[in-house]
């Protein structure tokens, strides 16, 4: 993608949701997204419509802009772990609703873009690479929606691969990605029972939604292919991944914080009751949603995405 039809598409991507099932319309053909004649292998320079910066309380907005408890859970809008962004459509669900996302169980790339799979954000990995695969018969106990057949370990970003992220996804990714999450939708999210490492994609995690983030299978083993949100370990080098579940950053996880600034597990002793947020990143606030510049997104209290505009 050029570098003007990159910047419209950034200015037009904080509909937060590049996760992923089968079949990719992030440049992906065939079902596993791994590149072809799909939308983006003809660069379409816009993933999805600008935000304008500001929610909308009006019948018709999408639910993660509407300054409305949808779901009714205490947290509005980006203060709700299952918004992803602006134009995600389901304030209820890790799933967006908007045509064309969550559509690759393979291959992940930015996430928080609003498009999908591997193909025009600069970097694309399997999604085995998240769950620190061993090798593919690993890989498909795992991940049983993904194409086991195509995981190479060496090709995995580092650490737990040989490769490290290229200069553009970081570049593309990391001012879209909000703080505790990396790029690729592995994210802390917390709900009242607690905090994990969790992938975000309802097609890897199609099980998971907010009240079941800490809980395990029917083996009662964390971690393994029977979690309904499937456990991950974040890529560093592309997002603000840490955040206060940490016992150090003083930024919220997603979830951790209700739209009236009550924090479950609370923020660490150090913070004194006050979150911050990552440098470069403006604070928000639920009560002021709309202070965020034009293009950027309130989550967890911070605008995201304003670093590059």
């Amino acid at each position: 993608m050029t570098t003007t039809r990159w910047l419209l598409c950034v200015v037009a991507s904080f509909a937060f949701a590049c996760g992923s099932n089968k079949g990719s319309n992030d440049g992906g053909a065939g079902d596993d997204g791994d590149g072809g004649a799909g939308a983006d292998a003809f660069e379409n320079p816009i993933d999805a419509p600008p935000f304008g910066g500001t929610c909308t309380p009006v019948a018709g907005a999408p639910q993660c802009s509407d300054c409305v408890d949808n779901d009714m859970d205490m947290r509005i809008d980006g203060f709700d772990p299952e918004c992803s962004g602006p134009l995600d459509r389901l304030e209820d669900s890790f799933a967006t609703g908007i045509p064309g996302d969550n559509i690759d169980a393979t291959y992940q790339d930015c996430f928080f873009d609003g498009d999908s799979g591997g193909g025009n954000d600069g970097c694309s990995q399997h999604v085995c690479c998240l769950l620190q695969a061993a090798n593919v018969m690993e890989c498909a106990m795992l991940a049983p929606e993904a194409n086991a057949n195509k995981y190479d370990k060496n090709k995995c970003y580092q650490p737990w691969g040989n490769t490290p992220v290229p200069s553009k996804c970081t570049m593309n990714c990391g001012p879209l990605t909000p703080p505790g999450c990396d790029c690729f939708g592995c994210c802390t999210t917390c709900n009242a029972m607690g905090c994990a490492d969790i992938i975000l994609n309802p097609a890897v995690s199609p099980n998971c939604d907010q009240s079941n983030i800490t809980d395990v299978g029917p083996d009662g083993m964390a971690g393994t292919a029977d979690d309904p949100c499937k456990r991950c370990v974040k890529v560093t080098g592309c997002g603000s991944t840490e955040c206060a579940y940490d016992g150090v950053s003083c930024t919220p996880c997603p979830g951790q914080c209700d739209s009236n600034g009550v924090c479950n597990p609370p923020l660490p002793a150090a913070c004194g009751g006050t979150s911050t947020c990552p440098p470069g990143f403006t604070a928000c606030d639920a009560a002021n949603m709309n202070a965020c510049p034009t293009g950027s997104y309130c989550t967890s209290g911070c605008c995201v995405g304003d670093i590059i505009l």
